[in-house]
Order: C-alpha cells, then sequence, then structure tokens
C-alpha cells in the first residue's frame, strides 16, 4: 500500500511552524521575573509543573469516507461423518468503512513540565457510526503559552486505532474446511504452561495442552489505520477543575484490513485463529477532529 511523502511532511511542517509562532508569543506575553502574577477572579494561572488527569469526548469527520462492503467468497467443506464435500458461497455484510461521523469518548493524561512543555498521552474506544467500533490510543506533544488564565497549546498527536465487526459463521462441526488457500480442521489444540512448587522448595514448569472440538468459524472484520494530527489546544482551570477544547485534523499514514477466521468452542468459550484473508482499504482517516476535556489537576 502506497502512501505519499506529504502526508508525514505535511504534518511535522505545520507543528515546526506552530511551534516557532506560539514561541514568540510566550515571550511577548512572558511577565517580568520580578512581577507577581495576578490572580483571576474566577480562573486561577497555571503553575509551572502540573498534571491533569481527564476524561475526552469528541468527533472524527473523514473527508474520504468507506462504505459497507459485501464480503462473498467461495470455500470447501468436508463431513467427516458422512464423507461428503461440498463448494460453498459464503455471504457476509463488513461494516468497515470509515463513516462520514466517528465519536470518540477516553480517559487522558497530559504532563506539563518547565511550564511550556506538554506530554499527553490517552486511551479510549471509538464508535464509527454505521461502521465498525474499538479502540484506540494516541500520544503527542504540546507547546504551551501561557496568557494569564488560559493556556494555548499547539501540538502534534499520533493516533492508533483498531476496529473490528462480526460478519458471519461458518459449520465447523465434524468438518474441514479449506479457505483462502488454508485448510481448518474439525479440531483444534491449545497448550500453556503452569508452574508449581513441590515440599522441598523446588520449581516445575509444565505445558498442558488441551484438544477442543470446533463448533464454527467466526468471520470477523480487522482494521488497524495510524494517523497523524497537528493540533491546536485552550485550556483553563478553576481550582482543581481543568477544561480544554482542541481542533485538528487527521492525516491517515497507514491501513491494514484483514478478515479473521477463528475456530470457537462454545461450550468451553475457546477459540483459536485458523487464518487471515486481506482486504481493500476502504476509506481513509483523514479530517478535521473536535474534542472537549474534562479534568482534574494533580
Amino acid at each position: 500500500m502506497r502512501y505519499n511523502l506529504s502526508s508525514i511532511i505535511l504534518p511535522l511542517l505545520t507543528i515546526i511552524g506552530c511551534q516557532s509562532f506560539a514561541q514568540r508569543i510566550a515571550q511577548n506575553f512572558a511577565p517580568p521575573k520580578n512581577e507577581q502574577r495576578s490572580t483571576s477572579k474566577y480562573f486561577e494561572h497555571f503553575p509551572r509543573h502540573y498534571h491533569i488527569l481527564g476524561f475526552t469526548f469528541g468527533g472524527v469527520s473523514p473527508i474520504s469516507p468507506g462504505q459497507v462492503t459485501q464480503t462473498t467468497f467461495q470455500y470447501s467443506s468436508y463431513s467427516l461423518s458422512t464423507g461428503e464435500q461440498e463448494t460453498k458461497t459464503f455471504n457476509g455484510t463488513a461494516k468497515n468503512g470509515f463513516a462520514n461521523q466517528i465519536r470518540t469518548i477516553g480517559a487522558v493524561y497530559e504532563s506539563v513540565f518547565r511550564e511550556n512543555h506538554d506530554i499527553v498521552l490517552g486511551i479510549g474506544g471509538f464508535h464509527n457510526i454505521g461502521g465498525d467500533g474499538g479502540l484506540y490510543y494516541h500520544l503527542g506533544y504540546r507547546y504551551v503559552v501561557n496568557l494569564g488564565a488560559i493556556a494555548i497549546k499547539p501540538g502534534l498527536d499520533f493516533y492508533h486505532f483498531r476496529g473490528s465487526n462480526h460478519v458471519g459463521d461458518i459449520d465447523n462441526y465434524q468438518k474441514e474446511l479449506w479457505i483462502n488457500g488454508f485448510k481448518v480442521y474439525s479440531n483444534f489444540t491449545l497448550s500453556h504452561e503452569e508452574s508449581y512448587t513441590d515440599d522441598d522448595g523446588n520449581t516445575y514448569t509444565e505445558t498442558i495442552t488441551h484438544t477442543y472440538d470446533a463448533d464454527r468459524v467466526e468471520v470477523k472484520y480487522v482494521r488497524k489505520a495510524s494517523a497523524l494530527q497537528p493540533v491546536l489546544a485552550a485550556s483553563s482551570h478553576w481550582r482543581r477543575l481543568s477544561f480544554g477544547l482542541e481542533a485538528g485534523y487527521m492525516v491517515q499514514v497507514k491501513q491494514k484490513s484483514i478478515l479473521t477466521f477463528d475456530q470457537i468452542n462454545d461450550y468451553f468459550k475457546e477459540r483459536n485463529e485458523a487464518g487471515t484473508m486481506q482486504m481493500r482499504r476502504n476509506g481513509v482517516l483523514s479530517g478535521p477532529k473536535v474534542s472537549l476535556m474534562v479534568g482534574l489537576l494533580l
């Protein structure tokens, strides 16, 4: 999968320009060292070093959304009980397109040091309206410009999204399957290690192996996407409450889409990945993003 070099260089040049502009603002608005900062009637000045633990609520609007697609492929099924072999067609709906609106909710941790530098870490979930849903994490950097009771923070974030949805099931009970060049047996074996200590204090490790009959093969669509986001944030606080608003533009740098085939034993709730199938890209995670933050100063 090819990506233009400009999709990476453009966000980097943007953040360098924003940081340089922010440094000039900080120098112009910086109070003399011997001048004591005044206190706002409602909002207080930020300290030189502080941490924020908060919750974020936001949304992304991809400018090139995808579409819900029909997943169709042929596979062979061999019955161990009757000896009958059939060629069948699987049909399922993969909600795999980045839709027009993606809602996000998560937790964020910010650590501000030396007054002007902010490291941001976040994790949360997203729901793609009409599409898939899943988890995301992000990390980023902000250059902090303190303007009295308000802090302006230009920066750059890295986001990674992992979404999935259930497409359908294939009967695997007492059947062997051939799907997209790989074979799926009627059972699967899982193993794990267990450690125990005898009365003399000696520790032993034993490998425990279990074989399970497969009831079905679960077909799931999985997508991983990464993006860079130049962002401009503004925040303020009242006592220990912190409030923030940020706006940015996400630029996708990577996307991978696959179908996974997991054997399932419904009684023991065990699963085993039997194989995968590569899918085409459907939609691009590039577009404006806006979010609100409410948190506590630590």
